[in-house]
């Protein structure tokens, strides 16, 4: 939910002298109506500036967001993600809440597992090297490749183990052993990579969605027009019911 005050008294003067034909409760229903069309819009901004933000965002996550009209008698419009269950299904609006505020990682099976492998205090996560090959599409390590990695890691002497990221540092990494013949005298070479770091101060994720901005933007964008409307309509109304 994002809130923006609007004063409207300082906006009516910028309105023709139909104004004057307007009575409070005229200026209350004109109002209204042009804070909910105004959050319409902003809704319709929010809906497609996600892809921007989200790689490929599920229809569960674009049908989270949601309007509260304004009323007459309450000159307050709400849009946003909702952060109510619906359904039975986990919110957008709360799922949402670590790219749109920041937030420490939160520690998975893997982050522990290769704390205990590597006999450091807990807190520590796995952070992914550049080049090791071991993101999907998605920009997530499948869980089957932690498993084989951290399954034979935590046996020792195998293709992957723990050891410092270079001699004398007490930051860890997990590695992987490789071997193969080169050259034209099919030279065995044994070569290694690191795959993970096991970084023991993980960094607090800055806000990656600005959502509240969005929001804003495409109310902001679309009140001028929308109370120009609305007033047009409401004096047309006026005008109707004094005839």
């Amino acid at each position: 939910m994002a809130t923006l005050r609007i004063d409207l008294d300082s906006q009516l003067p910028q309105l023709d002298k139909r104004v004057r034909l307007l009575t409070d409760t005229n200026l209350r229903f004109m109002a209204a109506r042009a804070m909910t069309e105004a959050a319409k819009a902003a809704q319709q901004q929010l809906k497609q500036a996600t892809p921007r933000y989200i790689d490929r965002p599920t229809r569960w996550t674009l049908g989270g967001t949601y309007v509260r009209f304004a009323k007459a008698s309450d000159l307050t419009a709400e849009v946003g993600f909702r952060s109510d269950a619906q359904r039975g299904g986990n919110p957008a609006g709360a799922y949402l809440q670590p790219i749109v505020r920041g937030t420490t990682p939160k520690l998975k099976g893997a982050d522990l597992a290769a704390t205990k492998i590597a006999r450091e205090a807990p807190g520590a996560v796995l952070v992914p090297s550049k080049g090791s090959g071991l993101l999907n599409a998605s920009g997530n390590v499948p869980l089957s490749r932690y498993a084989t990695i951290l399954g034979e890691a935590r046996q020792g002497g195998g293709r992957y183990y723990v050891g410092p990221v270079k001699r004398g540092s007490s930051v860890k990494a997990v590695f992987e052993r490789k071997e193969g013949f080169i050259g034209r005298t099919s030279t065995l070479e044994r070569t290694t990579r690191r795959l993970f770091t096991i970084d023991p101060n993980p960094k607090t994720r800055r806000p990656q969605f600005p959502v509240r901005q969005v929001l804003e933007q495409g109310f902001t964008q679309a009140w001028r027009g929308q109370l120009i409307a609305a007033f047009d309509a409401e004096v047309a109304r006026r005008l109707g019911a004094r005839r």
